[in-house]
């Protein structure tokens, strides 16, 4: 297979690297099919449909509407539900906790890093982060329409830390698995592929299996299957990932609270960074608004296919999108090949921005199959080569010797004002902003964030400068060059809990 051919797949961590994608593209698959049945369970909980109209008492029939009935009858639904001790219409309950999840992992990013630069465990957390998203989605197999706020605060609150220092875990393994530009861009597009494809395969054999076992439209039914199919074969993965990867020794020493210092030591890292290398400072501002954006699309996108364009089942666009990230990571890095990693970041930015525009200004209509079809097609084609894209471009500009502070400055950035977008969303559609076009305006955050991360990550990004300022560290840089296979003489491959 091409995308395998580069020097960095001849060592063990590059195959860890992969198989742990593999994993979690598996798990969040899964949060996918929860979440449309969450939304389901909350609008139902105040006498919704899954489509946001009102089931009203039916005198004659003496009965309530079903859900059939009162989708064709089209009374919108005004009901409110009690959450987490605020009003909110239902179709905010998933925006609103992945708001104060983000905030939440941002807040743990910096003690994330501290606890993995400073100590030597780093493989063991970042397989205790990966057992927390495990076992979170092992939990929600047992989602009801009576349990749905817990698990959608297990969900949000619980996986979604142990998602978020996993993935710092794994990407401070990656400046010292690839080296330069080539490397790079094939380690970060082969992950993308490989993640993406779990994704795929877990959304095709989750609709085949639920139609197979006859649920039909039962979307809590489907939930529940999607999580104990990701159950099964994320476990032995989980022990097969693990034992590929290498540990480290810690690379600063402990001083004083390690809690304390993961704050202490995010503050002096940023601040240095202003001082010595502004470029990638405003590299790093510039992610702050692109991941704003990216964690924000397939949490808003389900929910404005349902109750916007009133469709059946948005979790088969979200999969479509998945299934053309695919051929997006490939383009990209062919492309990146020729024009240059911050150019083709560019290029995917505005992208991003257009097809939001689109998806806001054009594609309301009830019944518009066609358009989100399209749009969903689009997301797939550019969120594909965005991750490997701007992951690589900083793997490029970091230092040598701080790969793990970095990545803690990454992750910190990353989801700094990620809580923005859900919260406008939440914002205009409780207040009503733009009445009945409340949740278009609520999209139009997202267009926003992507143009200015295109102003700051590509179109007045100095890559040449930024480079040169670490050029004379690069030395210190670890290079594992174990081939598949192959143990360390040094450290032990073999699992130790």
């Amino acid at each position: 297979m091409g995308l395998l051919t580069s020097s960095v797949f001849q060592r063990r961590e590059a195959w860890g690297y992969l198989w742990v994608l593999l994993l979690r593209g598996i798990g969040w698959t899964t949060w996918v099919f929860l979440s449309v049945a969450i939304l389901k369970y909350s609008n139902n909980s105040v006498g919704c449909t899954a489509k946001g109209y009102e089931m009203t008492w039916n005198a004659t029939m003496n009965r309530t509407q079903t859900e059939d009935e009162a989708n064709i009858a089209e009374v919108d639904c005004e009901g409110k539900i009690d959450f987490l001790g605020t009003s909110m219409t239902p179709s905010t309950a998933i925006p609103f906790t992945t708001s104060i999840g983000i905030l939440i992992t941002t807040l743990m990013a910096p003690i994330f890093g501290a606890i993995i630069d400073r100590t030597s465990i780093r493989k063991l957390w970042t397989f205790v982060s990966l057992a927390i998203f495990v076992g979170t989605n092992a939990i929600q197999i047992f989602a009801t329409a009576d349990n749905w706020i817990f698990m959608l605060c297990m969900q949000n609150f619980v996986g979604r830390l142990g998602f978020t220092m996993h993935v710092a875990c794994v990407a401070a393994y990656c400046t010292e698995i690839a080296e330069g530009e080539e490397e790079i861009v094939a380690l970060q597009s082969a992950g993308r592929v490989i993640e993406t494809g779990a994704m795929v395969g877990t959304l095709f054999m989750t609709i085949i299996g639920s139609t197979v076992l006859g649920f039909g439209t039962d979307v809590g039914a489907t939930a529940t299957f999607a999580q104990a199919l990701a159950t099964a074969f994320s476990v032995p993965i989980f022990f097969y990932s693990y034992a590929r990867f290498e540990e480290r020794p810690a690379l600063n020493k402990t001083e004083g609270n390690i809690l304390i210092a993961g704050w202490v030591q995010l503050f002096n890292t940023a601040k240095a960074l202003y001082s010595d290398n502004r470029y990638l400072f405003q590299y790093l501002c510039g992610l702050s608004f692109c991941d704003g954006a990216n964690g924000n699309v397939f949490v808003l996108f389900p929910i404005y296919a349902m109750l916007q364009v009133k469709l059946e089942n948005p979790a088969l666009f979200t999969g479509l999108a998945m299934i053309v990230c695919i051929p997006g990571a490939l383009l990209t890095k062919g492309v990146a090949t020729s024009i240059g990693i911050r150019k083709q970041l560019g290029n995917i930015l505005l992208s991003n921005a257009l097809i939001n525009a689109a998806l806001a200004g054009l594609i309301y209509q009830e019944g518009n199959v066609l358009g989100v079809l399209i749009v969903a097609l689009s997301f797939g084609l550019t969120i594909g080569g965005t991750y490997p894209m701007q992951k690589g471009m900083y793997m490029r500009l970091i230092p040598a010797g701080q790969e793990v502070e970095y990545q803690g400055l990454y992750n910190f950035f990353s989801q700094i004002l990620g809580p923005l977008p859900s919260a406008w969303f939440v914002f205009c559609e409780d207040n009503s902003v733009g009445g009945d076009d409340s949740m278009r305006v609520g999209m139009l955050a997202l267009i926003v964030f992507y143009l200015f991360a295109f102003l700051l990550m590509s179109y007045s990004m100095n890559e040449e400068a930024a480079r040169e300022k670490i050029k004379d560290t690069l030395h210190k840089r670890i290079r594992p060059k174990m081939m598949v296979g192959e143990t360390s003489s040094k450290v032990s491959m073999t699992p130790t809990f």
